[in-house]
């Protein structure tokens, strides 16, 4: 089973890589005034990483919140 896993881990690892080098163009992004222009693997990378802290974010509240409330 480790090795399974090891090679599916391999697997997804150059995928992500194939994809961040055939992303390398620059393109703008705009955020009401802010503008900036960047790869797009970059932007992915960021979108992804923002995408993580919200949702580990919003699940540690969801917990929180569960423990909270009394049980019927």
């Amino acid at each position: 089973m480790d090795t399974l896993m090891l090679a599916v881990k391999i697997i997804i690892t150059l995928l992500v890589a194939i994809l961040f080098v055939q992303n390398i163009a620059l393109v703008e992004v705009r955020f009401l005034t802010w503008s900036a222009r960047m790869p797009l693997a970059l932007l992915l990378l960021v979108i992804y990483v923002l995408g993580m802290v919200s949702g580990k974010a919003l699940f540690q509240l969801l917990s929180r919140l569960r423990r909270r409330r009394p049980h019927h």
